[in-house]
């Protein structure tokens, strides 16, 4: 792009230079009346774009480089209709348009920051006593840079806007319904730009608190490239649970967090016992079962086994037989050696605790007189 400042009416010049010599794709003209003069020009979109700062206009406007038509405009300047565009520039990324404007008396300067696609104006920065000076708007990682004049000195002035991402982020944090302890359960989320890109994968800090306020293990997560993610988490114990995921920005985006709290219910066990369902008076019979499931690591409890015996002639008698501890996954075993016929039913008791919910099962086993 080439054009010649202050020439009026002016005439804005475009080269495809991916050839030798560069190949003249025509000119930039504006209306039947031609373009005002020219005071800034700069190249937006990957080249696809030019972006000029004209006099009289009261905007920076973009031109389609290849169809030489004028597309969006950028204006809403603060100093209202007394503004003069007078330095324009895109950011490296394609994602803002930074615009300078200088009041008509040239002793105040505005940079406005435009998202690129909408023309939105997402940040602006004013300054006294001073004019921006065209062509004169740079970037260098996330800092905007431009050059300010005194009018009476001459004395020039780099100006520098605060290394802030100009455009933000949403994250979310959605909890399942029901949490239970000591389970695996599925948390889910989604990091969305307000550009409406999709983010990429980006990395996330996940961060969780037990409900007597110390902390778990911190953890990094990471997004989708359209920016869904999703953990997974199986608390220790009931209680309120709290969980944040916070995504610490980039050079463009601000960043932003989400939280949620959620009341993790007691652990609902299901107990099973296996064993014979006959067997002979004075033979040992052997049980095992278990309240878990698998990949559970379950605190120390407490199971009670009793027996009642129902006699063939309807007698009633009942006894304790065992109180054990279950290994850590939730298995247990037990026998019991018969010393009389008659229908034996064995209950099996999980006490339970703080974290694991109480459960009861029978078993049944009808027990014969052996063969004389």
């Amino acid at each position: 792009m080439a054009g010649e400042p202050g020439v009026s009416p002016a005439t804005v010049k475009v080269y495809d230079i991916n050839t030798t010599p560069p190949t003249s794709r025509g000119e930039i003209r504006g209306d039947a009346n031609g373009l005002p003069a020219l005071r800034d020009l700069a190249i937006a979109e990957y080249g696809s774009a030019a972006l000029s700062a004209l006099d009289d206009t009261r905007r920076f406007d973009a031109w389609d480089t290849t169809a030489l038509t004028q597309g969006r405009a950028y204006d809403s300047s603060g100093f209202g209709e007394h503004g003069l565009p007078t330095a324009v520039a895109a950011s490296p990324n394609g994602a803002y348009v930074v615009g300078g404007w200088n009041s008509s008396a040239g002793d105040a300067a505005e940079l406005v920051v435009y998202d690129a696609t909408t023309a939105e104006v997402i940040y602006t920065a004013a300054h006294q006593g001073k004019a921006v000076m065209a062509g004169s708007i740079e970037f260098y990682g996330t800092l905007t840079f431009a050059v300010l004049k005194e009018p009476g000195t001459g004395r020039m002035h780099l100006w520098r806007l605060p290394p802030s991402p100009y455009h933000s982020s949403t994250l979310t944090l959605t909890a399942p319904s029901k949490v239970t302890a000591l389970k695996q359960s599925t948390f889910s989320g989604r990091l969305t730009l307000s550009s409406g890109l999709p983010p990429g994968v980006q990395t996330l800090e996940l961060y969780r608190w037990l409900p007597d306020g110390t902390s778990r293990p911190f953890q990094e997560i990471t997004t989708a490239a359209d920016g869904t993610y999703r953990f997974t988490d199986a608390p220790p114990s009931t209680g309120a649970f709290k969980y944040q995921v916070y995504w610490p920005a980039n050079s463009w985006f601000r960043g932003s967090g989400s939280s949620v709290t959620v009341t993790v219910a007691p652990y609902e066990p299901t107990l099973t016992v296996t064993g014979p369902a006959t067997g002979n008076v004075g033979e040992r019979l052997e049980f095992s079962g278990t309240f878990g499931a698998d990949g559970i690591t379950f605190p120390r409890t407490t199971i009670t086994v009793s027996r009642k015996v129902v006699s063939p002639d309807g007698t009633v008698t009942s006894k304790g037989l065992v109180k054990l501890i279950p290994a850590a996954d939730g298995s247990f075993s037990f026998s019991d050696t018969p010393a009389a016929a008659g229908e034996h039913t064995y209950t099996v008791n999980l006490l339970g605790n703080s974290t694991i919910e109480s459960a009861s099962t029978t078993h049944v086993v009808t027990v014969l007189q052996a063969p004389a």
